[in-house]
This record gives structure tokens, C-alpha cells and sequence, in this order.
């Protein structure tokens, strides 16, 4: 790479090993929330493992779709993992996105041969990720039989600007021959999901010299989607340019062959120009800049574009799935990831857009519902893992549907927080009240009086942690139980949400047994050494850590990511400094890092207590986590949700934001490592550019703000920031 600042807005690699076509595949995929491309060769070469996916588009297939575990692993279900169980799923079980034909296809042909990455030589190839310009470069040269050298550029990015569009520019140089080039392109469909599964049909097709198109139809939900690959080939000096213009989704055939025309009368460059300004504006209303070691800041920079990529502009049906679409991993479900991790981070970045992800959870209300009398429970328990259904997408032997209780209330406080952080309160009084108080209810089903105790206390949980899916009274679930039971009860007694209450016949007594619950509710508090227990025998269990993995863990206090840690994020201030440390050292010694919210989690629970050469450490090995396959698991997706906790880390860690609803409040944290930080947060729809540097802090409001942006520095007095305003001040 040309230089370090280049290389901080870039990932680059050259190699055409097969073997890692996974990993690549993944790291350089491109996608804008609703049609996702992997980073594979657009010769197609049989070890690519090309896959194409489109947002809500989801379809059924058998178990081999997602594999058997282990019978000994820790989250499969002794009474469900029997053949009786087994033998009674169907073909249709298991649901994900289909892998649909791949439309970055193109043959290319010197001479009257064809290329092949497998039978000519293949002198160099490179690809480049320019992550300020969500942009895949490529640069392939290679020798024919007959000792001709050829030399391929290629460009593409699946637009921002328009939601449908992908654009490719392929151009083929001869390098020192004159050797006839015929470069067109193609549709692949030779194309499958894991083992071979294919979850789509054909419907038609039709081809002619530019036009490649074709019309399938998904198994058992029966969408159809149209993909139209239109092109236009041109020379320019001695190449010859291939544009690709690509429309695809769930629109008629006709209506994309005419969108994909339109799309090439402008050309690539026009499409290109359009799709730079579109993602520009999100990079800017997400921007962070640090000085930071320059791998940090190249993964950190690789991190916040997957995230901005996986977002679903527009479209309430899909939420932001864990992965996004990079990859089949976790099979494009929503979990917790999207409510406690990333819609937080979308609500200080994009937070007029996050209203997607309230609707998303809230027109699923009916299906939560069903699900809390599936498990003999009341009100609304939100699925493990759900898709655009709303109903339970767990791998039916596991052992999560009933005991990972804790996302209702990961659902619920979402709601909580775009009520404090942004001015739109119609979503309470309209969503959030009815969601909060029916997940209320399903916690008050779902706790126990144990008369022994005089307590109630919540009994057969599975920890986030995940190492422990049996157990009671884990610290973060009963936290976050408390809350969503607390605040359930103060709506409950406001005036405004007597529709709400009305609609779901909320009877008067519910909310008195909520705060009866409440007053005598049992939670794990720290012991005389200041550790609070993750669940009740969590100490007595061993601390030897020898040889653990998912198949032997449960008898450990090895845990795969901090539970503790995590209820800081929400429960700070219920905690001082010097617990929140302690507590920070004691599980960092436990914890197995074998989920990807584990490093940055570790990262931002240090930052928030002071522990910044920890927190760095933390935070380089999260950002690095896919671009050098730390766990070894890159290839079935990127880990989207990490980018968000990193984010945390640098803005409400180092940068010591802590967003309230009627100011923000800075307490700068600013490594020792580090000169300078700024960044770009939002608050009650006004955005605030922050400059942090060792001695002093900037604050500007932007000047389209319609209000002042209220802050607090410190313990220091509010003070406002009028729109165009700026406020530099001198920090110890």
C-alpha cells in the first residue's frame, strides 16, 4: 500500500490460495442493507463460493442447511437431541436466505483462449477493500500457454444510492500483445447454500448480446425475485471496459430490466459518483477519527463500514442481522446483538432511521406473544433467533428457545432509550409502552416465589455467557428482568399510556404484582471482596481452565463472554469505579473470548472504568478479529455487532460520552497512546462534532440543527451549544 493513512482506509490482499477463498469471501463483501455480494472472483473459478443475497427474502430448507452439534455441546438440549425429534423435521425446518444466482459473473477470453484462474498462469492478484468508499479493487495479470501476459482492473460496489443496483467495470489490458479480448458477461447459477442445498427455482430467463436475466422463485415462501445484468462494452486506449449494471429484487422483470437500462445510460462513473455521496453522508453522521497504532484504526475503520453496510435503509420487515449479509453464518437471524448492541450505536449515528428497528420488533408482537404460550408463559417473549416471521428460529435441539430469556428485555429497553435520545415520543405512546408492558408480563410469568427464601428469585436461565445454559438468578438477566418490570410500572401509572394499557386489557393489579415482584426480587449483589457472582453457585464451580472448550465447560467458571461486564453497559451507575474494576480483573481471567462481543465488550467495560492500556489492548484485538480470523470462523461471516461495541469503546469510553436525555455528558478518557479523538454523535435528532485532545475539548454543533445541543462536562453545569456554535474548553 502507498502509505499509512492509506492504509488505514484500505485492506489489502494478494493471493489466490483457494483455501481461503472463505475468509476472503467474507472480508470483502459488499452490501447496502438489502442485496449482499460476497468478495469472490468475478471469473467464478469452481473453489470461489460465490454467494448473492437479498434482504427479506428467506426461504426453508432441511437440517443439513444448518448441521447437527455436537451431542455434548454445551447448548444442545439432552431431551431434544433424540432420533424421535431428530426424524420429525421436515425439509422446510430450517430457514435462511437463499444463496441466489451470482450476477458479478463475467468470462473472459485472449486470443481464443479462455482464462482460468486453474489452468493459466496467474501472475498477481490483488484486491482492495477502500472502506471510505464501501469499494472492491481488484488487479489480476496473468499468462496464457502461449507466454501472453493480460491484465485485469476491476471495480464494484453495490450502490447506496439506489437500493436495487450493483455496478461492476471490468477492464482487460494486454500487456505487450496484441491478442483479440472477449469479455462479456453472464449470470452464474451454478450456485448452492451450505451442503449443497439449493433454496430457489427458476422461473424464466432471457438473454441477448448485453442482457442476461432471470426470474426464481423462493422454496416454500414462494417469493419471487428478479435478477437483470445489463452491459456495455467499450475501448478505451488498448483495453477493453466491461460495465455491468445489476438490478435485483423482489420487483417484476420487466420493471429491472428497464431499471438496469436506465442505470447503464448513466455509466459506471455517474453511478459511482452517486453511490460515493450517498455513503459518504452516513460515514459522516458516524464519523470517528483517532490517532490511534494504524492496525487499530484499519480494522476499527473496516468494522464501523460492515455496519453501515448491514443496515436495511427503508425496509422495517428485516432488522440488522448479525452477520448482515456476509455470509450464512447464524443464517441471517436477529438476536440480541441487533437490541443491546447495535441499536444503541444506530440511535447516536442514524437515529431518524433507527425507528426501522423499533417497528421491526414491534409488528412481531403478535408472534412474541405466541411464543411467551408456547413456553408457558404470558405476554411476549422474544425468540432467540427470529427472522421476518417473528417466530423462533433456533435450531430445534438446542436448549436457548426457553432459557435466553434476557432479550424480551434487550427488546424492550430499546424502546426505553429512543424515547430518552431523540424527541419522537409518538413511539412510546404508539409501540413501546404495549411492547414493554407484555414483555413485563412475560417476566412476572415467568419469576418464581421460592417461600424457603422469602424472595422471588428466576430460576432456569441460560446465561449470555453461554457456557452455562442451566442456571438461576444470573446477575444481567435478573437486572435486566428488574428494569423492564420497573419501568413497565411507571408507564403503567402515566396518563398518556392509557391506550396502551387499554388495548392489551392491562388489569389494574398487574402493574401492584409487578412492584411487588420488584421490592422483594433477588439480585446477586457483590461479595465482601467486591465480585458479584454471574449466578448463584457460579463460585463454587471450578477455576481451573484447563482444556475447556464447548463440549467440557459446564462444571468451570470459564465463561465464553463476561455476563457482569455486559450489565454494566445499562446498570453503571448502580456500581462504583472501584467494583466495576475489580470485577473487570476477575472475570478477564475467566473469560474465553469464544464470542465475538467478548473482546470489544472486555474493551469498553476497561474504558468505562479507567482501565484505558487494557481497553486498547482489548480494542486492537477486537477490530483485527476478522481481518486476520482470529477465531477462525471469518469465512461464515463478518461480526458486524463487534463494530458497534468498538464504537463504545472509542466514543463512550475514550471519548467519556454518556447520552441522557436532556444533555450529553463528556468526562474525557483519552489514552496515554493517543493525541487526539474526534467524532460525531447525535442527540435529540441535532448532531455535535467532538475534538478531544489531551488538554482541551472542542464542541461544534452543526449548523442545520433546528435546536441547541445541551452539554455537560464533568459535574460541571449544562451548558447549550446553539446551532453553527462552537465551545472549546481546557480539561485536567
Amino acid at each position: 500500500m502507498a502509505n499509512t493513512r492509506s492504509a488505514r482506509r484500505q485492506y489489502w490482499v494478494q493471493t489466490t490460495k483457494p483455501a481461503l477463498e472463505g475468509k476472503l469471501g467474507s472480508t470483502f463483501s459488499l452490501s447496502n442493507g438489502y442485496l449482499g455480494l460476497r468478495g469472490s472472483h468475478e471469473e467464478m473459478p469452481p473453489w470461489g463460493r460465490p454467494e448473492f443475497y437479498i434482504a427479506g427474502t428467506y426461504a426453508g430448507g432441511p437440517p443439513s442447511l444448518l448441521g447437527l452439534h455436537d451431542p455434548d455441546h454445551i447448548l444442545t438440549h439432552p431431551d431434544r437431541m433424540t432420533p424421535e425429534v431428530l426424524n420429525s423435521l421436515g425439509d422446510s425446518e430450517i430457514s435462511t436466505l437463499p444463496n441466489f444466482p451470482n450476477p458479478a459473473a463475467v468470462r473472459l477470453i485472449v486470443g481464443g483462449v479462455p482464462f482460468s484462474h486453474d489452468t493459466s498462469k496467474v501472475l498477481s492478484n490483488e484486491r482492495c477493500l477502500e472502506t471510505e468508499q464501501a469499494l472492491l479493487r481488484r488487479r489480476l495479470v496473468f499468462r496464457d500457454d502461449l507466454g501472453r501476459r493480460t491484465c485485469v482492473d476491476s471495480r464494484r460496489f453495490v450502490s447506496f444510492a439506489n437500493r436495487r443496483l450493483i455496478c461492476l467495470q471490468y477492464k482487460v489490458t494486454p500487456l505487450g500483445h496484441d491478442a483479440p479480448v472477449d469479455v462479456r458477461g453472464w449470470i452464474n447459477k451454478d450456485v448452492s447454500n451450505p451442503n449443497g442445498v439449493v433454496l430457489w427455482s427458476e422461473l424464466q430467463s432471457r438473454s441477448d448480446a448485453t442482457l442476461n436475466a432471470i426470474e426464481c422463485i423462493t422454496n416454500d415462501t414462494r417469493i419471487r425475485v428478479s435478477i437483470v445484468q445489463q452491459g456495455l462494452l467499450s475501448r478505451q486506449g488498448e483495453s477493453t471496459v466491461l460495465e455491468l449494471f445489476i438490478i435485483a429484487g423482489e420487483i417484476a422483470q420487466d420493471d429491472a430490466i428497464e431499471r438496469a437500462r436506465a442505470a447503464s445510460h448513466k455509466g459506471f462513473q455517474q453511478c459511482f459518483r452517486e453511490h460515493l455521496e450517498a455513503f459518504g453522508r452516513e460515514l459522516a453522521a458516524a464519523r470517528v477519527e483517532f490517532d490511534g497504532d494504524a492496525a487499530t484504526v484499519q480494522g476499527f475503520n473496516f468494522s464501523q463500514m460492515h455496519l453501515q453496510m448491514a443496515f436495511c435503509y427503508g425496509d422495517n420487515r428485516v432488522g440488522v442481522p448479525i452477520k448482515g449479509l456476509t455470509g450464512h453464518g447464524y443464517r441471517f437471524v436477529n438476536f440480541w446483538d441487533m437490541d443491546f448492541h447495535m441499536v444503541p450505536y444506530f440511535l447516536m449515528t442514524k437515529p431518524r432511521h433507527a425507528h426501522l428497528l423499533l417497528e421491526y420488533r414491534y409488528n412481531q408482537l403478535d408472534a412474541y406473544r405466541e411464543n411467551a404460550r408456547r413456553w408457558g408463559a404470558a405476554g411476549a417473549q422474544v425468540p432467540w433467533e427470529t427472522q421476518t416471521s417473528g417466530r423462533e428460529e433456533t435450531a430445534p435441539w438446542l436448549c436457548l428457545q426457553d432459557r435466553e430469556i434476557h432479550i424480551s428485555a434487550d427488546a424492550a429497553y430499546m424502546f426505553k432509550l429512543y424515547d430518552e435520545l431523540t424527541p419522537n415520543h409518538e413511539a412510546m405512546l404508539k409501540m413501546g409502552a404495549e411492547f414493554i408492558f407484555e414483555t413485563a408480563r412475560f417476566y412476572a410469568s415467568r419469576i418464581r416465589w421460592i417461600d424457603s427464601r422469602r424472595r422471588f428469585e428466576l430460576p432456569g436461565v441460560g446465561c449470555p455467557d453461554q457456557y452455562h445454559t442451566f442456571a438461576d438468578n444470573n446477575v444481567f438477566i435478573s437486572l435486566m428482568a428488574r428494569w423492564n418490570l420497573e419501568y413497565a410500572a411507571g408507564l403503567a401509572a402515566d396518563a398518556q399510556y392509557e391506550n396502551a394499557r387499554r388495548k392489551i386489557n392491562l388489569a389494574p393489579d398487574e402493574p401492584a404484582r409487578w412492584r411487588e415482584i420488584i421490592s422483594n426480587f433477588h439480585i446477586i449483589q457483590p461479595n465482601d471482596n467486591g465480585i458479584i457472582e454471574e449466578f448463584d453457585g457460579f463460585f463454587d464451580l471450578s477455576p481451573d481452565l484447563d482444556g475447556i472448550c464447548e463440549t467440557f465447560c459446564r462444571h468451570s467458571q470459564a465463561v465464553k463472554q463476561p455476563d457482569v461486564l455486559a450489565a454494566f453497559a445499562y446498570f453503571e451507575h448502580l456500581y462504583t469505579e472501584d467494583i466495576r474494576r475489580r470485577n473487570w480483573r476477575f472475570y478477564a481471567d475467566r473469560t474465553l473470548h469464544g464470542s465475538s462481543l467478548s473482546l470489544p465488550g472486555m474493551a469498553y467495560a476497561a474504558a468505562r472504568c479507567g482501565l484505558n492500556d487494557d481497553a486498547l489492548d482489548y480494542l486492537h484485538k477486537s477490530t483485527r478479529m476478522d481481518l486476520d480470523d482470529v477465531n477462525l470462523d471469518t469465512e461464515r461471516g463478518v461480526h458486524v455487532s463487534a463494530g458497534a461495541v468498538q464504537w463504545y469503546t472509542v466514543v463512550f469510553g475514550f471519548g467519556g460520552l454518556t447520552p441522557a436525555s436532556r444533555w450529553l455528558q463528556f468526562r474525557p478518557n483519552l489514552p496515554r497512546q493517543w493525541e487526539r479523538l474526534s467524532f460525531t454523535v447525535h442527540w435529540q435528532f441535532q448532531r455535535l462534532h467532538v475534538k478531544l485532545t489531551r488538554h482541551e475539548i472542542e464542541f461544534e454543533a452543526d449548523a442545520a440543527n433546528d435546536r441547541a445541543v445541551m452539554v455537560k462536562l464533568h459535574d460541571g453545569e449544562p451548558f447549550g451549544i446553539s446551532p453553527g456554535g462552537k465551545c472549546t474548553t481546557g480539561i485536567s
